[in-house]
């Protein structure tokens, strides 16, 4: 064998040797975690050595190579300046504006920042939040809804909201809602898509950590539970 059949030979050896490796880990790691009812849906390494990164219907977790530890919360990185950077906000951002085609928006004619909002249609201060839409584009703020039916995918809501995301103009449809009028008999679009389409952003919620309504996600990822008048908001966003 040649010198670099031999180098050859052996680097495939350590590159299968680490894959099998880490086959293993996320083997152990999916099993530990189903015995807890979570369902790893995608398993990657993280920032921090000795730790991955699971993705589940129920949120990211971290969990350690020997599966023996695990926590479920934020994961900060400093910078060189000493600056924080929320890593998972950072990646479930990216997710989030997957489904920008499906948002009902309400934009701001001189846009300077855009907040989606988790909102149920019987929410109080959801409502209260929709009446007050003016002053939040006047402050240069575009808010964009997903659905978050917090009775589940059972629920009347839930179904209610389906019939909103499929209303011919479904921004009209959500102010009736939001302002407790009656959308009417008017034509829908495919219903049954429309209920799939309400359940995906109901299980991107689950998964983003929304337990009540309304929730705001910044342009950063940073998650905002409840209300907040658009002065407010906004001073928050522009000391970002």
């Amino acid at each position: 064998m040649t010198f670099t059949r031999r180098i050859t030979a052996g680097l495939f050896a350590v590159l299968t040797a680490a894959s099998f490796h880490a086959f293993a880990d996320n083997e152990k790691i999916t099993e530990r975690l189903a015995s807890i009812g979570l369902n790893a849906d995608s398993i990657t390494p993280s920032p921090v050595e000795g730790i991955k990164e699971v993705q589940t219907s129920q949120g990211i977790f971290f969990v350690s190579d020997d599966a023996k530890h695990f926590f479920h919360g934020k994961l900060y990185q400093f910078d060189d300046q000493g600056n924080l950077t929320d890593i998972v906000a950072k990646r479930l951002v990216k997710k989030l504006n997957e489904y920008e085609e499906d948002m009902i928006v309400f934009p701001a004619k001189e846009e300077k920042h855009v907040v989606t909002v988790f909102t149920d249609i019987s929410c109080g201060y959801c409502r209260k939040l929709h009446n007050e839409m003016a002053d939040y584009n006047d402050a240069g703020i575009t808010i964009r809804y997903l659905a978050f039916p917090r009775g589940g995918m059972q629920s009347q809501t839930a179904e209610a909201m389906s019939k909103i995301w499929c209303s011919a103009d479904n921004t009209e449809a959500m102010h009736l809602a939001k302002t407790g009028k009656s959308l009417g008999n008017g034509k829908l679009n495919d219903i049954q898509q429309c209920r799939a389409t309400i359940e995906k952003q109901y299980q991107l919620g689950v998964q983003m950590g929304v337990t009540g309504t309304p929730a705001m996600v910044l342009e950063d990822g940073t998650m905002i539970p409840g209300y907040q008048p658009a002065t407010r908001l906004s001073q928050t966003l522009n000391a970002r």
